[in-house]
């Protein structure tokens, strides 16, 4: 799935448009890099978490 596919399923779950859901999407995924990108660790309950380390 791609971010594309997720904003579809989104939009059809919760009677959004498609361009409503996409702009959600976006704002989710830029929040958790801004956050990486900060050095904080982003905890998504039931999927994982994130972290930047040095390779």
């Amino acid at each position: 799935m791609n971010n594309t596919a997720l904003a579809e399923a989104i939009a059809t779950e919760h009677g959004l448009t498609k361009t409503d859901a996409r702009t959600y999407v976006d704002a989710v995924f830029t929040a958790i890099a801004n956050a990486a990108a900060n050095g904080n660790e982003v905890s998504l309950n039931g999927f994982g978490k994130f972290k930047v380390s040095a390779t």
